[in-house]
């Protein structure tokens, strides 16, 4: 009995072989998407934008060249720039021959657009600041303490003058974490644009995640700064409540003195409503909830 579902079992996968293989060996048409990529620059150039930046071919061939081509990541088709500079307008149809992907058997029908346009420009460099790009969900009650930290936090790039003249970051490629609940260190990879070198591709970031809690100081004094000799101002009260947001261990180090309450005397001059708001600077990586009271009452006396 065995041996007669193994026959069988042997049978099917033989005749769907025999019958992939028939099929395979026949013609098909299939309509493909390519990413331009322009060749023959001369030497020191290099291209930035192409416009567009993908083409779409109809290609007629047997069904398991169709497959292999389906099945090849990145597809590419390369224009050339016949080592031209400046802004170069093209039909890709021209450039077949530049693609040896176009073996025999391989025939292209169509190509749309039949204009592609690019810039071949001199190679420039420049340190550019990297941009950590993420999207990040955390567990209930937790969140980012401090910036996200990037290591290196620049890189050395080449690429068109054009472009690079016009920038001065490069982002990193979008990073997803979530349930975020403790300190986090990854490697990122950096985007490498069109017509870019860089001298590294991966960047480690750091995500300082604590508890996020609020934490009130009392008796924030504040300070009335450029009062005239020939002047006293007396605030009523003299001291504000502040209350901070940020992470439980940069809370738990913070005293009321790193807070800086202030009133400039030329404020209360050009004030009509008989209060003044003071200007707050907390420490970094807080942020202010509220301070209490808002506006302060004041009382200005001349010497004689």
């Amino acid at each position: 009995m065995k041996n007669r579902i193994s026959i069988i079992i042997f049978s099917l996968l033989f005749s769907i072989l025999i019958w992939g293989s028939v099929t395979l060996s026949e013609q098909f048409f299939s309509s493909m998407d390519f990413k331009l990529k322009v060749v023959n620059q001369p030497a020191g150039y290099t291209t930035g934008v192409l416009n567009p930046e993908k083409i779409s071919i109809k290609l007629k061939a047997k069904g398991w060249q169709l497959l292999t081509l389906n099945l090849t990541s990145p597809k590419e088709y390369y224009v050339s720039a016949d080592n031209d500079s400046g802004l170069i307008l093209t039909n890709p149809l021209d450039d077949i021959n530049e693609n040896s992907w176009i073996s025999a058997g391989i025939n292209v029908t169509d190509l749309n657009p039949k204009q592609v346009s690019f810039n071949v420009e001199k190679i420039k460099f420049k340190r550019l600041k990297i941009e950590a790009e993420t999207e990040l969900t955390f567990s209930d009650g937790f969140g980012l303490a401090t910036p996200i930290g990037v290591f290196p936090d620049s890189v050395l790039v080449a690429g068109p003058s054009g472009i690079l003249d016009k920038i001065s970051s490069i982002k990193t490629k979008v990073v997803q974490l979530s349930s975020l609940d403790n300190k986090t260190k990854i490697v990122a990879e950096i985007e490498e644009p069109t017509g870019f070198q860089l001298e590294r591709n991966i960047v480690e970031l750091t995500f300082d995640i604590q508890r996020i809690v609020e934490k009130s100081f009392d008796e924030v004094k504040v300070i009335i700064h450029d009062v005239p000799d020939d002047r006293n101002v007396v605030l009523i009260p003299n001291t504000i409540i502040c209350s901070l947001r940020g992470g439980i261990n940069i809370l738990g180090k913070i005293n009321a003195n790193e807070i800086s309450a202030s009133i400039n005397y030329r404020d209360i001059v050009y004030d009509t409503l008989g209060s003044v708001q003071p200007e707050i600077i907390i420490p970094n990586n807080t942020q202010l909830v509220f301070i209490k009271p808002v506006r302060l009452n004041y009382i200005i006396k001349k010497f004689e």
